[in-house]
């Protein structure tokens, strides 16, 4: 699958679809305009990280099934990510910690 934004809201205008939900219950429940949610699901608009949790979370849908991610031995994970912040710039390194607190803070 290509990440980009039309392939992303494609995939959760058909799981939520899928699920039952009006794009306006979605919105709600994640707690975004039903305008956002329509531009997600069109493409226009990326959902940031903890919008995105939130969809998976309210669709019950795992995030490593979305992305098609397979696991690989945590030992080579842990030295993957940490190769990835060694060599990430000055510039980087915030965004990265930021996006890896939202990560570990939902299950």
């Amino acid at each position: 699958m290509v990440l980009d934004k039309k392939s992303i809201g494609a995939k959760i205008r058909q799981i939520r679809l899928a699920k039952g939900f009006s794009q306006e219950k979605l919105s709600e429940a994640v707690d975004i305009s039903p305008r956002q949610m329509c531009l997600i699901e069109n493409g226009n608009s990326v959902p940031s990280l903890e919008t995105f949790v939130n969809i998976a979370r309210i669709l019950e849908i795992d995030i490593n099934d979305f992305f098609n991610i397979s696991f690989k031995n945590i030992e080579d994970e842990r030295i993957e990510i940490i190769d990835i912040v060694k060599s990430a710039n000055r510039k980087k390194l915030p965004l990265i910690n930021d996006i890896l607190r939202v990560v570990v803070k939902y299950p």
